[in-house]
């Protein structure tokens, strides 16, 4: 659930992220996100005595630790989805 989560807010990220971005930049500023995202997330997941993907490491300390990286890199994907719906959205829109 919240790696769901974690892709919805990267691609209304990257979406909302206005022009054409660097890839490499988006890269970065994503990774910047996602990890604070993450450890919102995985921190939840530890006060709720939840493991935060359902990996099975529980809310142990590498558990947190693992999850906060694939969090982040699922919010990344979902930044660059998020980024190529808007190109591909706003191009077929100015069609008019």
């Amino acid at each position: 659930m919240i790696g769901w989560l974690a892709l919805l807010i990267g691609i209304v990220y990257g979406y909302v992220t206005p022009g054409r971005q660097d890839k490499m930049q988006l890269f970065k500023m994503a990774i910047v996100y996602g990890i604070v995202i993450a450890v919102v997330l995985a921190l939840i997941g530890y006060f709720l005595n939840t493991d935060a993907l359902g990996l099975g490491l529980g809310a142990t300390v590498v558990g947190i630790i693992v999850s906060v990286i694939v969090i982040s890199i699922i919010f990344v994907l979902g930044a660059w989805i998020g980024d190529f719906l808007e190109e591909k959205l706003k191009k077929t829109g100015s069609r008019v």
